[in-house]
């Protein structure tokens, strides 16, 4: 769980100016994690991407590191 953390903070603070600002949280339900990210006020726009496409990667790289742990991985964006 921590790697799947750790890629999460990683991916996440690469993508946004105020890094100190970044929020992840998880909670576990069987063998599914759910991800919850906030960002700085107005930095979302950098992780959702046009149409959507850099939130959808993080979503699969995301799942692609939880095969290994035999986990459901969703990832969350809020505000």
């Amino acid at each position: 769980m921590e790697r799947l953390e750790y890629l999460m903070n990683y991916i996440i603070k690469e993508l946004v100016q105020e890094k100190e600002e970044v929020r992840v949280s998880y909670e576990v339900i069987d063998s599914t994690v759910t991800f919850q990210i906030r960002v700085a006020k107005g930095e979302m726009g950098k992780i959702i991407g046009k149409n959507g496409l850099t939130a959808n990667a993080i979503r699969g790289v995301m799942q692609a590191a939880g095969v290994k742990d035999k986990l459901n991985v969703n990832v969350e964006f809020l505000d």
